[in-house]
């Protein structure tokens, strides 16, 4: 791989199943989302500043990527539910948050964007991200898996850069806490399927950047 001057590239940790759990009830109540990824995808976003073990939810503003990073729903302002702020004010989501401070080495004032995602499979390889191999345009991303019910498919994929093989490939596990390089490599997900197609299906995790 390019040499991206000693930095880390990809770290992985998992987080306590205790923690988990505390979050998991709140994936329940994820909103629709009426943009062109509605159909497969429920999700909240909010912006929030951790210190001091105090979250502190910022002004609410929309989400909007250019279209040279998403090509799937570019230079389209979205804009989401907060997370609830039980969830929010939650030592579980605190933990999660403390979690991601600590491996990115960012300061209290930065802020730090939160989806909270569930991606459905709806269909035959339905995509958890619908833009592909991408970046999102931040320092740092961090997938945290927090639930799965009824799927095949949906491991993280990563890349040396969008025109090779994926040199990465993991299954995102309950707990498993993902920090992506954003500024050095890229990412994507493997379509999902249902085991049964009678069920409901779906992979609900959250996304951290900054």
């Amino acid at each position: 791989m390019t040499a991206v001057n000693n930095q880390n590239l990809l770290q992985l940790r998992f987080i306590q199943q205790a923690h988990i759990d505390a979050v998991k009830p709140s994936f329940n109540q994820l909103p629709s989302n009426p943009y062109a990824d509605g159909a497969f995808r429920k999700r909240r976003y909010s912006v929030v500043k951790f210190s001091d073990d105090h979250v502190s939810l910022q002004p609410a503003k929309a989400f909007v990527q250019d279209d040279a990073i998403n090509t799937f729903q570019g230079n389209v302002e979205r804009v989401y539910e907060n997370l609830e702020d039980s969830l929010l004010q939650s030592d579980g989501f605190k933990h999660l948050l403390n979690e991601f401070r600590a491996m990115t080495g960012i300061s209290q004032e930065r802020e730090i964007e939160v989806h909270q995602f569930r991606m459905l499979a709806i269909e035959s390889d339905t995509p958890p991200a619908p833009e592909g191999i991408h970046q999102d345009g931040f320092d740092h991303v961090c997938v945290c898996g927090v639930s799965h019910e009824n799927i095949a498919g949906g491991e993280l994929l990563v890349y040396e850069n969008k025109d090779v093989e994926p040199c990465f490939k993991m299954e995102i596990k309950d707990g498993l806490f993902a920090l992506i390089n954003d500024r050095e490599v890229w990412h994507n997900a493997t379509p999902m399927n249902k085991l049964d197609a009678d069920k409901i299906g779906y992979l609900d995790c959250f996304v951290f950047t900054s």
